[in-house]
């Protein structure tokens, strides 16, 4: 339940994660976590530190539950964390702290950063240390944002070029997610499924930016 203060979740390879939610603060949807990003985060888990050790990884909106970020410090990677509203991001970084080993912590989160689809992503990519080897969001395709799909397309093309991008996607209308994953094509950003996920409705999608 995205209104509970604090949810549970295992993933597969290192476990348990708890993170505080804040519906109610003024950003809800940002304030909690969302069920497409805990399907990516398994994902990442499963693949651990073989894949991932050494990654420099951008999330673009993280919101707050933390949960992706989660999965990429414990797997090895190097993360900095977007999003549009400050306040998730204060949470998002709590929530990150209290479930990943202090020296990982320290070494592998370089910043939480208030990124807007569309703007200039020179400051994340300045933070990661360079270009991302990984793109990762989820839930981000619900018609409250649907103004915002084109920008969103723009992010990804500006950051992901020669990058993995994953996204976690939940299907809430048949007619909303035709037209997001067709504005992301018109924008350079084809979407290949690659995991229908254990939660009904829940999809991965591996990005290609066109070349």
């Amino acid at each position: 339940n995205v209104q509970q203060a604090e949810r549970r979740y295992e993933l597969p390879r290192t476990g348990a994660v708890a993170v505080r939610q804040a519906w109610g603060s003024g950003g809800d949807t940002g304030a909690a976590q969302w069920p497409a990003g805990v399907e990516l985060a398994k994902l990442i888990d499963s693949e651990g530190p073989e894949r991932w050790r050494g990654k420099r990884v951008l999330e673009i909106s993280a919101g707050g539950g933390a949960v992706v970020a989660i999965a990429l410090m414990r797997a090895g990677a190097v993360v900095v964390v977007t999003d549009a509203d400050a306040e998730a991001l204060k949470l998002h970084e709590e929530n990150a702290r209290a479930n990943v080993e202090p020296d990982a912590f320290a070494s592998r989160y370089r910043g939480a950063l208030v990124l807007r689809w569309g703007d200039d992503p020179a400051a994340a990519i300045s933070a990661l240390g360079g270009s991302p080897d990984a793109v990762v969001a989820s839930d981000v395709a619900y018609p409250g944002t649907r103004d915002a799909w084109p920008a969103f397309a723009r992010t990804l093309v500006a950051v992901g070029a020669g990058a993995r991008i994953i996204y976690g996607h939940a299907s809430r209308y048949e007619a909303v997610d035709r037209r997001f994953f067709r504005v992301l094509r018109e924008g350079g950003v084809r979407a290949e499924r690659v995991d229908d996920g254990a939660v009904a409705g829940v999809g991965l999608f591996e990005l290609v930016v066109d070349s």
